[in-house]
């Protein structure tokens, strides 16, 4: 029996166990782990109730015991060594021994937060950017990554399940769908420190922060009670609300299957090469399927015949179509070669050479869409069929089209929804606990936009929390969200600047806390920005400055002070490196600002090298746009139509046309200098 699956039989920690039974743990504790170096590691599993217990790394000849208690449960610590490339094993025994082989000492860092964070390397809009990282994956061994899958509690866990069942190397098939903001820090560290890094990715896309923090510091806040006693109430029911959940799921998605006219039973009729689909209708691919169907859920075939060269005959292929959005099973001739289930996860399929022959061949794909929207909405060079060799034919363009079934609503777990207070602390965070780590990096922060100002006090409620839970002040770094939403041609009052105030104010108030500034990353038309790349390096520049003694400017430049003179602000800069520097988005701008805001005044300016984002107001607060140059370490701001200004703002809006940097090509954090209250001031729900 393979003993990575032994230890993941985690229902056993909830029951008994026989006394013949062997020792289980935590998808923590697994092959190819990484333990936090120079360290008393946590390490802990379940046995039988009074078992001796004995673990013993190999990287020393101390062995560590203890007796497990009445109900199995056991933990010790055990010191761990300085971080190297060696490679250890783990014996864990209770009477039978349980061996953890590739086991290295090194960084362990904890990354979380919603959709940015959970945003894979090979997601739908990235796959092209980030296709040479993935394929050379493996050139990095010593990069480990752990993958929690998403689940919630009612109540506070102590088991969790991981996706390809605990820790994995960097290999091109488990980056594929890991978070690309925490393999990008990660692999920046490990490229820095010489050491093993390991990072464990607990995230959940769409979610806001009362849903990561712990009954505890829940109560702390009075409008979340009532919440909170919600959520208690549903936790004596989870187990026959989940269980009443999945029989209508089985009855839904038989009931789909058996009034699906495509099907019948598991032989799929509109797969087949020579079925007639002359009267379908036709689709160009990429693109939603709502644009035939909108506002619809259900099943939609695609078909498309093509030509296969004679050298081609007998060879495997592969089968690329980009995203597909949510569900597919995908055919070849008539043949199941694929299928999928993650909706930003681009699909790529083997063809046997067994079934590839010359000349005519039908792709079918059946798409189940069960929310929003769904389809084959990717890029059109993501979609083609390639020989060995490389050559390819390109799949993108018309295709046969026919919706076989519409959905009406489809069953909902209350048992499942992410979005309640302390659901997601109780089943993804607290299980994690007390594993030995380095610190933590968070993207958060979308979902909490409309309430900016209680953020303030829930993010670093959430960081003292998650502390006090490992008993340690470790780093914890937070990414500012990125700039989103239509550009504004006047100044104004935002939303999401707001929510970057008070993540910027999370850093102010607690030691050990950090923000990497992503205001030049984001997208005017996607909330989901593709370049990750930067945003996990900025994290790791963070640390790297701040936890491991690297002398380098980790931030972009900090507001630290203002002065007004002769109807001019002067505002000073820390962090400038080797001096301020107006940076144009140069190909990347349309992407930025949207092609609508290609024409405004300010994004004109920007290209141009000019300093923007900049506006200052009176004493009315009335906010105009300001000129701006650069002198020295510092910038001056004016505006002939203010002749005393009071007060200064920088990239305050929700995508802010702003473009200060420093000499590192880091740019500027937004700020201002006034305490007005804002829009979300007051809104607590």
């Amino acid at each position: 029996m393979v003993i990575k699956r032994i230890l993941f039989l985690l229902v056993a920690l909830s029951v008994g166990l026989s006394a013949s039974a062997k020792v289980v743990m935590s998808p923590l504790f697994t092959d190819n782990m990484v333990f936090q170096q120079r360290t008393q590691a946590p390490v802990w599993g379940k046995a039988s109730p009074g078992a001796t217990v004995t673990v013993q790394p190999s990287w020393g000849k101390k062995e560590y015991s203890c007796v497990a208690g009445p109900d199995g449960r056991w933990s010790l610590k055990i010191d761990t060594p300085a971080g190297s490339y060696k490679r250890y094993t783990l014996t864990i025994s209770d009477g039978e021994k349980v061996v953890l082989n590739n086991v290295v000492v090194g960084e362990v860092w904890l990354c979380s937060g919603q959709s940015n964070m959970e945003m894979p390397v090979e997601s739908w809009r990235a796959v092209r950017v980030n296709k040479a990282d993935i394929q050379n994956a493996a050139d990095y061994p010593y990069l480990r990554l752990l993958y929690v899958t998403k689940t919630t509690g009612m109540s506070p866990r102590d088991s969790f399940t991981a996706e390809n069942d605990g820790w994995t190397e960097s290999l091109p098939k488990t980056v594929r769908a890991f978070s690309a903001v925490a393999y990008y820090f990660g692999r920046r560290l490990q490229e820095s420190l010489k050491v093993p890094v390991g990072v464990i990715e607990t995230c959940w896309g769409g979610t806001f922060i009362e849903a990561w923090i712990s009954e505890g510091a829940v109560r702390e806040y009075p409008e979340l009670l009532s919440k909170l006693e919600n959520v208690k109430q549903l936790a004596l029911t989870e187990t026959d609300v989940e269980n009443n959940f999945r029989k209508e799921m089985e009855r839904f998605v038989a009931k789909a299957k058996a009034d699906d006219e495509g099907l019948d039973g598991e032989k799929a009729l509109w797969a087949v090469p020579d079925y007639d689909d002359s009267s379908w209708g036709t689709i160009r691919l990429p693109e939603k399927i709502q644009t035939l169907w909108p506002s619809t859920n259900g099943v939609f075939w695609f078909r498309k015949e093509v030509e296969i060269p004679k050298d081609w005959a007998g060879k495997d292929l592969t089968l690329s179509l980009g995203p597909v959005d949510d569900f597919d099973e995908t055919y070849f001739d008539g043949e199941l070669v694929g299928s999928g289930e993650v909706w930003n996860m681009a699909r790529e399929y083997k063809v046997p050479g067994s079934i590839v022959k010359e000349g005519k061949v039908v792709i079918c794909i059946r798409v189940t869409d069960d929310h929003g929207d769904g389809g084959l909405y990717g890029a059109a060079d993501q979609l083609f069929l390639e020989d060995p060799e490389g050559h390819q034919i390109p799949l993108n363009g018309e295709w046969k089209v026919k919706m076989s079934l519409s959905f009406g609503n489809r069953p909902m777990s209350t048992a499942r929804e992410p979005n309640l207070v302390t659901v997601l602390y109780n089943a993804m965070i607290k299980p994690l606990v007390p594993f030995a780590m380095k610190g933590a990096i968070w993207y958060q922060g979308e979902s909490n936009a409309e309430r900016a100002y209680r953020y303030r006090d829930l993010m670093p409620a959430l960081i003292q929390d998650w502390r006090s839970a490992w008993g340690q002040e470790f780093p914890f770094y937070i990414t500012q969200i990125a700039n989103y939403h239509q550009v504004s041609p006047v100044p104004g009052e935002f939303t999401w600047a707001e929510l970057r105030e008070a993540q910027d104010l999370s850093a102010k108030v607690l030691d050990k806390v950090g923000v990497a500034c992503t205001i030049d990353l984001g997208e005017a038309d996607d909330v989901h920005p593709i370049r990750k790349q930067e945003v996990g390096d900025r994290l790791a520049l963070l640390a790297l400055d701040n936890d491991y003694g690297r002398d380098l400017v980790s931030t972009g430049p900090v507001y630290e002070s203002y002065k007004i003179c002769d109807g001019n602000i002067r505002i000073r800069f820390s962090s400038i490196g080797k001096g301020l520097v107006a940076m144009p988005s140069g190909d990347f701008a349309s992407a930025r600002y949207g092609e609508v805001a290609m024409g405004f005044d300010q994004v004109k300016l920007a290209e141009n090298g000019e300093v923007v984002g900049f506006q200052i107001a009176g004493a009315d607060k009335v906010w105009h746009w300001a000129k701006a140059r650069i002198e020295g370490d510092e910038v001056v701001v004016w505006c002939p139509d203010v002749k005393r200004p009071v007060a200064v703002r920088y990239g305050w809006a929700d995508n802010p046309v702003c473009n200060l940097f420093n000499s590192e090509g880091l740019p500027a954090y937004p700020f201002r200098t006034d305490d007005w209250p804002g829009v979300t001031f007051g809104k607590l729900l």
